[in-house]
């Protein structure tokens, strides 16, 4: 968990929890992947610099080497906050899921730019059936992957824990073009992220509406073979290849940005839709499952086909006249039994 989405759900859960064990008779070990990179007190790290050198690696920790270290630690509570339910000897397991790829039928594309996404779509769907019954309880991200759980797993123990979001109270404005519209794209370039349609619907529009506006993209040259696929085959001036940034810079742009644009196939939540909806910015996203129920009740929204670069292309050019009419997006789903907050999960795993 070093990078994107799953990196801030890390970073955040242990920024929370440091704060909750602040006054009470609690314990906290957390294993990461370098105990270097956090310095949130009333924890203690233990470091796993090799569980991301190679999946063999990863394998043999979660489902060789912590049932050994459970019976050393004898937790109370083990909460396995990435996909897999590991061998361990614990009083309760829970499992936090975030991986989108069992949903994802990968195509071609995906194969070439990045195996991985094609292998996890096949493997994870096994990983994750590996003692998924031995859970209290399974903590997904939005309803329509409870359902999914339900459907595929046959669990009933299935707990929807939206994303927190917690933000960075000093981060900095960033300095952004005034002479143009700014739309801003947080992303690790990856081929289901389908930054193509924008490029595309950009080549559909006249020059007067082109040469208004720039779309800044978190990855650089070298990042990927799919971020080196975009550059060259897309070499358009509206297209600001800013590499990647801290999430502190990232907090920065929302606050300069203009709009959101947020065209992924595929996202357990979308961490980007939640962030630039606190910071009350206009957002064009994929006309999804899932970026309708992360985005909730929110009027400065509308939708676009994620293979029809022609209503982006309309969503821009009416953007940027300043004659858009958001379509808007209201939660069609019941939250009374969600959990809503990392302190209000923390509660769950240490009640009776």
């Amino acid at each position: 968990m070093k990078e994107g989405g799953i990196s801030t759900i890390l970073d955040n859960c242990l920024q929370k929890i440091s704060d909750y064990a602040k006054d009470k008779d609690l314990k906290v070990i957390a294993l990461v992947p370098d105990a270097s990179l956090f310095n949130y007190p009333n924890i203690e790290y233990i470091g796993f610099p090799k569980s991301k050198k190679s999946w063999l690696n990863r394998m043999y920790y979660e489902y060789f080497y912590f049932k050994k270290l459970s019976k050393q630690l004898r937790p109370d509570v083990w909460f396995s906050l990435h996909d897999v339910s590991p061998n361990v000897v614990a009083k309760k397991r829970f499992v936090y899921f975030h991986h989108p790829t069992i949903f994802y039928k990968s195509s071609y594309k995906d194969w070439k730019f990045d195996y991985k996404i094609g292998v996890f779509s096949i493997l994870y769907e096994y990983l994750t059936r590996i003692n998924l019954k031995k859970n209290h309880t399974v903590f997904v991200q939005q309803n329509w992957i409870k359902s999914e759980f339900e459907k595929r797993y046959k669990i009933q123990n299935i707990k929807v824990c939206n994303p927190e979001f917690i933000a960075f109270t000093n981060s900095e404005t960033i300095e952004l073009e005034t002479s143009k519209i700014n739309f801003f794209y947080p992303l690790i370039a990856r081929s289901f992220k389908n930054v193509e349609i924008i490029a595309q619907a950009i080549q559909l529009l006249p020059d007067s509406i082109k040469n208004k506006f720039q779309v800044s993209l978190t990855f650089a040259e070298g990042d990927s073979k799919y971020g080196n696929f975009i550059m060259e085959k897309y070499p358009i001036h509206q297209f600001n290849f800013i590499g990647k940034l801290t999430r502190e810079e990232v907090f920065g742009y929302y606050k300069s940005m203009d709009c959101l644009i947020f065209p992924s196939k595929l996202e357990t939540w979308g961490l980007p839709l939640s962030e630039a909806k606190a910071y009350k910015k206009p957002i064009l996203a994929a006309n999804l499952p899932y970026a309708k129920e992360t985005v909730g009740d929110y009027d400065k929204v509308s939708f676009f086909n994620t293979e029809n670069p022609k209503e982006l292309a309309q969503l821009i050019t009416d953007f940027v006249a300043n004659t858009i009419q958001f379509q808007g997006n209201s939660a069609t789903f019941d939250k009374k039994d969600q959990l809503n907050d990392w302190n209000s999960i923390f509660d769950y795993l240490l009640k009776d």
